[in-house]
């Protein structure tokens, strides 16, 4: 993956923004990751091997140690595939119980809450909150849209899906794609900065539940379901043939 050697201040016109809003020009330089789980663990990982300084955010307990750990063994792989930049340090993680404390700062934020409708919303107007007003509201939702998502945010127009393929610190996919109120000038500058830090983005023009990407790996599960189903081969015959078939020849 190609990406860039220190973190690239993104700048934007800001066409469509707020007149009061500075989102469009604030450099992002610092991360907030609320939620620190396998996905939001991960994001973590990546973002400090990108030069960034990181602050991480869950009220779980030991979720402090489960995240450093995590961190640190997902080093050996990003190094290994090229992604630390030079300055990226693991020392520039920080952790805090307190979401407040977390985003006071933050110029990106990556949510990786549980997959709860009524939660979301309650969390995101929350974040709207706690955040500074030049900070992009990113979450990495798979199945709930950002329509949903931003209805109880007093600046919904900085709230916007960046969801990342499991581990984004290994798969560069991000799908980004906003809700109706989210404007168009942030959803082009998270396009811009997912592609700085090296990742590859692609935008959704239409919300859909499972975004792109998901749905074409289920459109091939359910036709391998059939096929077994049908009595055309075994389990076992159908992962050799998209192994050592199309998967091998996808990979190249």
């Amino acid at each position: 993956m190609a990406g860039a050697k220190r973190p690239v201040a993104i700048t934007h016109s800001g066409e469509d923004m707020p007149s009061n809003s500075s989102t469009s020009q604030k450099p992002i330089r610092r991360i907030a990751i609320v939620g620190t789980g396998v996905i939001g663990a991960s994001w973590a990982a990546y973002y400090l091997s990108r030069g960034f300084d990181v602050v991480a955010t869950d009220p779980a307990p030991n979720a402090e140690p489960n995240l450093r750990k995590y961190v640190e063994d997902a080093w050996s792989e990003l190094a290994k595939a090229g992604l630390v930049v030079a300055g990226a340090s693991r020392d520039r993680l920080t952790f805090t119980p307190s979401m407040g404390r977390a985003l006071a700062e933050a110029d990106f934020v990556q949510e990786n809450a549980p997959e709860r409708p009524e939660f979301k919303i309650k969390l995101f107007a929350e974040m709207d909150e706690a955040a500074p007003p030049a900070a992009i509201l990113a979450s990495s939702s798979s199945g709930i849209p950002m329509d949903v998502i931003q209805t109880g945010a007093k600046r919904p127009e900085r709230c916007v899906i960046g969801h990342p393929f499991n581990p984004p610190h290994i798969v560069p996919l991000v799908e980004v794609v906003g809700g109706p109120k989210t404007s168009e000038a942030v959803i082009e500058r998270a396009m811009s900065f997912y592609a700085s830090i090296g990742k590859k983005p692609i935008r959704l023009h239409k919300s859909l539940p499972g975004h792109a990407a998901n749905r074409l790996q289920a459109a091939l599960y359910k036709e391998i379901l059939s096929l077994i189903q049908r009595g055309v081969l075994s389990v076992a015959d159908a992962d050799i043939a998209v192994s050592y078939g199309p998967g091998l020849r996808w990979g190249v």
